[in-house]
């Protein structure tokens, strides 16, 4: 459902101008904001009054400095590559990409992160679009390969991406809203994604939030993603090297995100030939706990797989989420795609999830076949053309441990007797309160 991308090297350049302070760096006028208040006594470095542009905010600091941004438009990228600085916006703090000539691959990111215990927050990053196809990939905020001790907090990015040209077969389209990158060899440490907006990103075959590689310890937290063309929060293995166990995104959490209106039908987005896009997935991935989501609306609401041949998602933990009308595909996917072309999944958990469907499956098992993948404790409720379970591939897709769920259909016939059929005549999906519930 990817394609990998090429690397995206460093920007250079730093924004230098903001609204009400000019191309010189005279402020026009005394609204600078006001820096939030370090308690721990860090020093603060305002732009606007203390440095003239982000460029030399960044030059003065030293490590544990707050760069202060006053809430205002700014119009070139900026790159963090000193240990310990958090980069700290206001509400109304924008980088704004109209008109940024994106030549090459080295400045298609507006805000790049390299380096340690570095954070960026309150700040928000629209209108990063180019034409395409083409090599350039756009990205509004990207953490580079060997980083740690990272955190994004309360960021929004927004109408970022590609406008597509709809009169070529060329698919050579990829952007992604937050992008996290681990190189085979260089780790990329304790990285927290909390409390961001990603929406109406144009995204090609990429991913709106996206873990990649060797990336360890990671957590995608509290997230609101929605009216994306592609995967709203994914955790990738193997894309940089099929033969190397480091390249897997592994050891995190994605909790608490809520996942909306996420499709890749082809009316939408010219890069797929169906609507596949998934609210959140692993390919690849390992160790990962996925729980208290909410995903509601998309191709696909939650799926455990591996692209590529031989290679095996394992350890994760799917459980107390609720999903909602993912009704292209399935409320819950687990296994490849394709048996002669994909991996499979082994050792992953799918527990206490309630999953709606008014079309299409609510649970359905792809290339996976081994009883260490343990689906229990579930409801699957399908109404209207909804069917409760499924699986695509006859015995590479039987065999998996599946007991004590609740299903609107009987699914002895597949083999499992161990679940209950249930009778539902209502069913209430709240999204304000991210419930579904059943009677």
């Amino acid at each position: 459902m990817k394609k990998i991308m090429g690397r995206i090297a460093l920007c250079l350049l730093f924004a230098a101008l903001v609204t009400g302070i000019s191309a010189c760096g005279k402020q026009k006028n005394g609204n600078t904001g006001t820096p939030t208040p370090t308690p721990d006594g860090r020093p603060v470095i305002t732009v606007g009054k203390d440095a003239t542009s982000i460029e030399e905010a960044l030059k003065k600091a030293e490590k544990d400095t707050v760069v202060f941004l006053p809430s205002g438009v700014y119009k070139e990228p900026v790159s963090i590559e000193k240990d310990g600085i958090t980069l700290r916006g206001e509400q109304g703090t924008v980088f704004d990409g109209t008109g940024f000539d994106m030549k090459n691959e080295d400045n298609s990111v507006m805000i790049y992160i390299n380096g340690k215990d570095i954070t960026v927050e309150n700040i928000e990053v629209k209108n990063l679009l180019i034409e395409g196809p083409s090599d350039i990939c756009p990205v509004g905020i990207k953490v580079a390969k060997g980083s740690s001790g990272i955190t994004v907090r309360n960021c929004k990015v927004h109408d970022l991406g590609f406008i597509y040209d709809r009169s070529t077969d060329d698919d050579n389209y990829n952007a992604h809203g937050i992008y996290v990158s681990g190189g085979v060899n260089r780790e990329t440490t304790r990285i927290l994604v909390e409390g961001c907006e990603l929406y109406n990103l144009h995204l090609g075959s990429s991913e709106s939030l996206v873990f990649n590689g060797n990336v360890t310890d990671f957590e995608a937290k509290d997230n609101y993603i929605h009216d994306c063309d592609n995967i709203g929060i994914d955790a990738i293995g193997y894309e940089q090297d099929e033969d190397n166990d480091k390249d897997s995104a592994r050891n995190g959490k994605i909790h608490g995100n809520v996942v909306k209106n996420i499709c890749s039908d082809p009316s939408i987005n010219p890069t797929y030939e169906s609507a596949c896009a998934d609210g959140i997935y692993v390919d690849g991935g390992r160790d990962i706990e996925i729980y208290d989501n909410f995903v509601i609306n998309c191709d696909i609401g939650i799926e455990v797989a591996s692209e590529h041949q031989g290679k095996v998602t394992s350890g994760i933990n799917v459980h107390d989420n609720k999903l909602a009308y993912n009704n292209s595909w399935a409320g819950i996917c687990i296994g490849g795609y394709d048996p002669e072309e994909t991996g499979t999944a082994k050792g992953c958990t799918i527990k206490n999830n309630i999953v709606y469907n008014t079309e299409s499956y609510c649970l359905v098992i792809q290339y996976a076949c081994d009883p260490s993948n343990v689906i229990e404790d579930n409801v699957f409720i399908a109404t209207g053309d909804g069917i409760a379970y499924g699986d695509e591939f006859e015995k590479l897709s039987r065999g998996n441990t599946i007991r004590n769920n609740s299903f609107t259909t009987d699914i002895k016939a597949f083999g499992y007797p161990e679940n209950t059929v249930i009778s539902v005549k209502k069913v209430t999906v709240d999204e304000e309160k991210r419930t579904i519930s059943y009677e």
